[in-house]
């Protein structure tokens, strides 16, 4: 029987979607699937309302709640509160916790600027701390809890140097490390002790002066120790006495005693100093104080440099060698030295006498000739109106030369490695006991100094050979040599560099024709000999080379192989294979250029000692 009002069997679908059209009812089932939408729509809602209230909480906690540092002060008191140059000083830094917390394990420190110095630690230190414990709320922490440091400062007067201070501490339940800083400027006035010098203008060479000597204690202090004035001379003063006696051997110390505040003085050096004109010479001063108010240290609290020129004296003097005064000197040169006097004053000078002094170890003193007086201990010279009759009087204008003459060593004397650098000095002296008037001097005096240079010596050496079992490079063919056959040769460049150090050394030469270049190449430095095939050139570049290499040091070496094939015309001759051998440098003591040359190479191998009994070492057939 036939079903007419068939219902289609429901099939479940997979989809959530499908199964609700499936199962979908216009009305009820509308107003579930709204229901469910709204739903969604809440919670989301309300989970971003609670995302929102948890970073604004995480906000709060971070920028409000979270540990801060306690209001702390840290305040400045100096004590004298000028501070001088060398004139102890205390710095105490009260610290005011205005905090309800307590400040547990507080470190305070300071930093010091140069020339400030610590006085109850080591005088370089510049990183000074101090615990000073807990600080309660509300109190302050003021001297005799380790906020005093006592300081000095040095150096040059009227200046400001800043002191940094820090104060590091912790709080209660926290265990986070908190700071406060601040800083100070400290205005430096003048010395504790004033020191300055007295000196004249100008004076000539040889001539006595004066040099006044001042003081006073500007601290409003007596010192506990000794104060101590100590002079540095300049070369060239001669010392003849003082208005107060000097402490020392040296005439160079005064002893002021413990200096009470308010006391000065003044003293007078007397001396005379040689130069040459128009040359200046310091004299420095420097006092010194120790003690216990100076930390058990002792510091130079005041300086003082004055300066004194010489004139141009009117009896000078002027040496040169070799016509010049900048001449560069070479092994075995003859050296002629001149020395030009002249009276340029209006008076007449009377008994002339000039001094020479010659040292250096390349003079060869055995070549010497020369009119004066020779000390052969000293090196000394002398010239005077007994050797030299024209200088027992000098008419204002009237001029002159004395001279000598000699050789240098032909060989540097070379022993060790410090052996370099050879100088030539000379020392003048001219002077009469003429004085122009006006002049306050016992006699007249003139110097001159003067240093000659002495270049360096480079030296190249080149050598073929047939046999050369001692270099590592087999060399094969027939010697003596065969028309149409090749022979190999090696040829061995060697440096010696005798007393500068030298830049740029390079050493070349030329194969010739008939020669080739087979590759072969060993050298004992950094770099290997090279070859340039469109010129034939062959070039080691040695760069520097120090004094005394190949002296007392090996030598420097290359060595490279050659391949020589004689041609029928050359039969019964020697074949020059390699041309002159060259080496050149930057001599770097006098800046000249330095070189040598070593004659050309051939087939006769004179240097190779392998070859014996043979009496014919040209190209056979």
């Amino acid at each position: 029987m036939i079903d007419m009002n068939p219902q289609k069997e429901k099939v479940s679908s997979p989809w959530k979607e499908d199964e609700k059209l499936d199962n979908f009812e216009p009305e009820e089932d509308a107003d579930n699937y709204g229901e469910q939408n709204r739903t969604m729509k809440t919670f989301t809602k309300v989970a971003i309302f609670i995302l929102v209230i948890a970073l604004a909480g995480f906000s709060y906690y971070y920028f409000f709640m979270r540990p801060a540092g306690a209001n702390v002060a840290i305040e400045f008191s100096v004590t004298p509160s000028q501070v001088l140059v060398g004139n102890p000083f205390t710095l105490t830094i009260p610290v005011s916790n205005f905090s309800d917390q307590v400040l547990k394990n507080a470190r305070l420190s300071i930093s010091l600027p140069d020339k400030i110095s610590y006085l109850d630690g080591s005088s370089g230190q510049r990183i000074i701390e101090k615990n000073i414990g807990d600080i309660g709320p509300g109190s302050v922490n003021s001297n005799g809890n380790g906020n005093d440091f006592r300081l000095l400062a040095l150096g040059d007067a009227q200046t400001l140097r800043h002191i940094d201070a820090k104060l590091s501490y912790q709080l209660t339940g926290s265990t986070a490390d908190f700071e406060s800083k601040s800083g100070i400027d400290i205005s430096v006035g003048q010395q504790a002790v004033d020191l300055s010098f007295d000196l004249p203008q100008g004076v000539f060479g040889g001539s006595s002066f004066d040099i006044t000597v001042k003081y006073q204690n500007n601290s409003g202090r007596d010192f506990s120790n000794d104060v101590i004035l100590k002079m540095d001379y300049p070369s060239g003063f001669q010392f003849a006495k003082s208005s107060i006696a000097p402490a020392s051997a040296n005439n160079n110390q005064w002893n002021f005693g413990k200096l009470p505040k308010g006391a000065s003085g003044n003293f007078t050096i007397t001396g005379s100093i040689v130069g040459t004109g128009q040359s200046s010479f310091d004299f420095h001063g420097a006092i010194s104080a120790s003690g216990k108010d100076f930390g058990g240290q002792t510091f130079i609290i005041s300086e003082q440099t004055g300066n004194v020129s010489i004139s141009a004296s009117p009896l000078s003097i002027s040496p040169s060698v070799n016509g010049s005064a900048d001449y560069v000197a070479h092994a075995g040169d003859g050296l002629t030295y001149s020395l030009h006097y002249k009276n340029g004053s209006s008076d007449t000078f009377q008994n002339i006498t000039i001094k020479a002094s010659l040292s250096g170890e390349m003079f060869d003193f055995s070549s010497l000739r020369t009119d004066a007086a020779f000390d052969p201990i000293k090196n000394a010279f002398t010239w005077m109106a007994a050797n030299t009759p024209t200088l027992a009087q000098l008419s204002p204008g009237e001029e002159g030369t004395v001279s000598i003459v000699l050789n240098l060593k032909k060989d540097f004397p070379i022993r060790r490695i410090s052996d370099k650098n050879y100088l030539l000095k000379l020392q003048v002296e001219i002077n009469s006991p003429t004085v122009p008037s006006g002049t306050a001097a016992s006699k007249t005096v003139s110097v001159a100094n003067m240093e000659t240079k002495v270049a360096g010596k480079i030296a190249i050496d080149a050598k073929a050979f047939w046999r050369d079992a001692s270099s590592g490079i087999l060399n094969s063919g027939p010697y003596p040599p065969l028309v149409n056959q090749p022979t190999k040769y090696t040829i061995h460049w060697l440096l010696t560099n005798y007393s500068t150090d030298v830049s740029g050394v390079q050493v070349s030469a030329f194969l010739q024709s008939g020669a080739k270049w087979t590759g072969v190449t060993k050298s004992n430095t950094d770099n290997q000999p090279a070859y340039d095939s469109s010129s034939g050139k062959v070039t080691w570049d040695v760069g520097d080379l120090m004094a005394t290499k190949g002296v007392i040091s090996k030598q420097p070496e290359a060595i490279f192989q050659v391949e020589v094939t004689p041609a029928m015309n050359q039969l019964n001759q020697a074949i020059t294979f390699l041309s002159d051998t060259g080496v050149t440098g930057q001599d770097n003591f006098t800046g000249t250029e330095l070189g040598d040359t070593k004659q050309a190479l051939n087939t006769l191998l004179p240097d190779d000692q392998t070859i014996v009994n043979l009496q014919n070492r040209t190209v056979q057939q």
